[in-house]
């Protein structure tokens, strides 16, 4: 009797939070990390006073510093907004199997 129980409770549990859940997390973090190079925001950030493209003219270095400002903002936005939902995404990935013990707890508590 107890390796039903075995096979169905506690194996679940650690596969859900131990194996699924690297294997989760590791595709999350992969698009997290695609967006994050896909915008350059960190080396945009190392060359922010560095002339764009090699033009060390006055306005090559007039230039470069709001169109990597411009690229930085829009790059920070635009990865918060993906990471947000990808945050959230991963707690209701944690909290999902534990929905029918609230939903039994609260069935109890409302008799």
């Amino acid at each position: 009797m107890f390796w039903i129980f075995q096979k169905y409770t506690i194996n679940f549990w650690l596969w859900w939070y131990i194996v699924e859940n690297k294997i989760v997390l590791s595709r999350l973090v992969a698009i997290a990390g695609f967006t994050l190079g896909y915008f350059n925001i960190i080396p945009m950030l190392q060359n922010l006073f560095q002339p764009l493209y090699q033009d060390n003219t006055k306005m090559g270095r007039i230039i470069a510093f709001p169109i990597r400002v411009a690229w930085i903002t829009f790059g920070t936005i635009v990865q918060t907004i993906i990471t947000i939902p990808l945050i959230i995404a991963y707690m209701a990935y944690l909290i999902f199997p534990l929905l029918p013990f609230v939903a039994v707890l609260s069935y109890f508590v409302n008799l």
